[in-house]
């Protein structure tokens, strides 16, 4: 699984708050529309077991019983995570296989980082694991994706001045592959989105991404602590991936090890 984006930090635009995936394009609806068989745990609480359908079938528990990431951090190849959704029979308030769908449960805040514009803030404390929050936008295809990425400017100065609207770029794409070949999909967040779109880049980032399902192929991005982090801290994730470039945007994280400019993806 690969993520890339790139996004502004001044916010120019007027947008839709979304709670969950949103798109316009007939074949992504199709897709949603496409429901995935739900498992059959009732209430017995065995979704923290392989005697649930959606744990086998994402190779393994996903999550520990206290609600953490139970899957690595780090490792390259993420196995599958299929959360537990609308089809299954478990419930929602004792399923331990749901994150997606209880949304997140820390108090965050959008402020004013001063040099790089907008950004978010936990105002609670957050143990390495957790659940933070999800990066939601509208789905779209690649061809509409590069037409967006086009209308921008990739190299605009990251300064609270920036009120330029062909700076601004909240797109992201999921690039996973198989062994039987590829997929591309691409999350908007310009026009509709959540709390997610202030997050800001870091070369040394607090969260990580982790590419979720819960009952249909669409994939969601999922993001989660990867080290304690303290209230007050503001959050960020990595925009690199491998098939990343350096654009000449200078990057203002402050990280000790800063790449001095930010990643942009040209693919």
């Amino acid at each position: 699984m690969l993520i890339k984006s790139k996004k502004a930090e001044m916010e120019t635009v007027h947008w839709t708050c979304i709670d969950m995936p949103y798109t316009e394009e007939e074949y992504i609806l199709d897709v949603m529309d496409d429901r995935f068989m739900g498992c059959d745990c009732g209430d017995t609480g065995s979704c923290s077991s392989s005697d649930c359908l959606c744990v086998r079938l994402s190779l393994g528990v996903s999550y520990t019983p206290s609600g953490k990431l139970a899957t690595s951090l780090t490792s390259p190849h993420q196995k599958p995570v299929l959360e537990c959704h609308s089809e299954c029979s478990c419930k929602s308030n004792i399923c331990t296989n749901r994150m997606l769908s209880r949304k997140t449960k820390h108090n965050l805040q959008v402020f004013d980082t001063g040099n790089r514009g907008l950004g978010l803030m936990t105002k609670t404390d957050i143990c390495k694991g957790e659940f933070v929050c999800e990066y939601l936008g509208e789905l779209i295809s690649a061809d509409a994706a590069k037409a967006r990425l086009e209308s921008t400017t990739p190299d605009a100065p990251q300064t609270a001045g920036n009120t330029s609207s062909s700076s601004m770029n909240y797109l992201i794409t999921v690039n996973e592959y198989f062994t039987s070949g590829s997929s591309r999909w691409c999350i908007d967040a310009r026009r509709f989105g959540n709390i997610a779109r202030f997050i800001n880049h870091s070369c040394q980032p607090n969260l990580v991404s982790l590419v979720c399902r819960a009952g249909c192929d669409v994939p969601r991005v999922a993001l989660f602590a990867c080290r304690d982090i303290a209230a007050g801290e503001e959050l960020s994730f990595s925009y690199a991936s491998p098939d990343s470039v350096l654009s000449t945007k200078p990057c203002l994280c402050g990280a000790k090890d800063c790449k001095l400019f930010l990643p942009f993806d040209v693919t």
